[in-house]
């Protein structure tokens, strides 16, 4: 039961799930998961059962479909992808540092070493050259003073002497060609391989991320928003079709006959989307009122219930619903029994069917009696 209650959202609430929630709704669903699985029904019939009451809103995880599908589908892309981009990064950076070097001209490399030995710096070595020369330098230092062994000052040795041969003579002949072309011709330093291309591909991506972002901003609000039946969403975005009734104009008589429906069936969250926007229509539509009240106090909002009896009242002060909504809450949650008598007496007054009447007598002798039987003040004793 608490696993279950755990997904599906208080209809009163909204904000906690049936398992928190603390409301009489909340403890009434979970009583009905109790009952039902007893009764043998899986846990995914149960689910299906209070969606076929509530609709996809009444799920705290969103269902895979729509604007909920982004929220299953992106996570694993993004991980796929950065999968990828990482494992292609480590590919090219790989065969980037395997990748072989051209042998080194000997004059050159004889030139590098008689530098290292030496001590003196070359005059026409680029900043890149002069740093593998003092690599080679500090490689020397190093094995003379015992850091590394025989193998490994050749290996690396070898190594740097070929990255400063080929930095070297990539230099020298970059010049010969410049002076061949003489100083008006020579061409700039060629751009990199790839440069260009990386720098469109950036830009493409930052021009999708403004798009999708527009896009986004533009249709999520649109879809994200109160559907006839009391749903917080309603669009193609979020999987579910908006009523056609949305796009004529509200005709308040109906909504309040779709909200009463609702409430004889047991679908509080659908009544109270009807009276919602019934309330948009009139905002002190007295019926309205009264009736969120019912749904207020059966939910354990006694404060609140009391607040919406009081503004019909304010606008209908003969309303039947409202002062036989009023009294219960005085007398069954407030405690209030003196008060709760003289609205249900102004009750007696209006036109209501003989049932109701003998309803209210039955409960209002009830009242009296318990008033009757509650101790008066204490008297003092004469001298």
């Amino acid at each position: 039961m608490r696993e279950i209650a755990s997904g599906l959202r208080c209809p009163v609430c909204q904000n906690l799930s049936v398992a928190d929630s603390s409301s009489e709704m909340a403890r009434e669903m979970r009583a009905l998961i109790v009952d039902q699985l007893r009764a043998g029904k899986r846990p995914e019939e149960i689910r299906d059962y209070f969606v076929s009451k509530y609709g996809q809103w009444i799920l705290l995880s969103p269902p895979p479909r729509g604007v909920g599908l982004v929220v299953w589908i992106v996570p694993t892309l993004g991980a796929a992808a950065g999968l990828g981009g990482a494992v292609w990064l480590l590919r090219r950076w790989s065969r980037r540092k395997t990748a072989p070097l051209p042998p080194p001209d000997e004059a050159v490399l004889a030139r590098i070493r008689e530098a290292v030995q030496a001590g003196d710096s070359l005059a026409d070595l680029t900043p890149e050259e002069a740093r593998q020369v003092e690599a080679l330098r500090e490689l020397q230092f190093d094995y003379r003073a015992g850091k590394l062994s025989t193998r490994d000052y050749e290996e690396l040795r070898a190594l740097y002497e070929s990255r400063a041969a080929a930095a070297l003579a990539d230099a020298r002949r970059q010049r010969r060609e410049a002076e061949a072309l003489g100083p008006v011709a020579a061409p700039a330093a060629p751009a990199p391989p790839g440069a260009a291309p990386r720098g469109w591909r950036w830009a493409a991506a930052a021009l999708f991320l403004v798009g999708f972002g527009a896009a986004l901003g533009y249709f999520l609000p649109q879809s994200v928003r109160a559907r006839g039946d009391g749903s917080p969403t309603g669009d193609f975005l979020t999987g579910t079709r908006e009523e056609a009734a949305r796009a004529e104009a509200p005709d308040l008589p109906v909504l309040l006959q779709r909200g009463r429906q609702a409430m004889d069936a047991g679908e509080w969250d659908r009544a109270i989307g009807f009276f919602r926007r019934a309330l948009e229509v009139d905002p002190d539509e007295p019926t309205a009122h009264a009736s969120l009240g019912f749904i207020l106090h059966r939910a354990g909002h006694s404060d609140r219930a009391l607040k919406s009896f009081e503004r019909a009242l304010a606008r209908d002060p003969t309303s039947p619903p409202a002062l036989w909504g009023k009294g219960l809450v005085l007398y069954e949650s407030l405690g209030k029994t003196a008060e709760a008598i003289r609205t249900w007496e102004t009750l007696l007054a209006q036109e209501i069917s003989k049932e109701d009447r003998d309803h209210v007598l039955s409960i209002l002798a009830d009242a009296r009696q318990r008033l009757a039987a509650r101790p008066g003040p204490a008297t003092r004793s004469p001298r």
